[in-house]
């Protein structure tokens, strides 16, 4: 088998799929979805100050990414809690 070969069934053989990148991914689109759903529901006028003409791209993006970080952080963590202790 050649080395490329090797890695790649090294990468598909990890658990690290399992219990980080698909669960990081899904924390992080709820942290989307959960920003979607603030501004469209403008809780405590967060649309109007995001939005509004002293706002733009960079407040948007910092909220956005907090967001995904928290979210995907919770999500890696619940499913890390979630691996079976091996001796029960």
């Amino acid at each position: 088998m050649t080395a490329p070969q090797l890695r790649r069934r090294r990468w598909q053989d990890t658990e690290i799929v399992r219990f980080i990148v698909l669960p990081g991914l899904t924390g992080s689109l709820a942290g989307l979805v959960a920003v979607a759903g603030l501004l469209v529901l403008d809780v405590g006028s967060l649309r109007t100050l995001v939005l509004g003409p002293s706002g733009g791209f960079v407040p948007l993006a910092l909220l956005s990414a907090g967001f995904m970080i928290t979210f995907g952080s919770a999500a890696i963590g619940a499913a890390i809690m979630a691996i079976g202790n091996p001796d029960d």
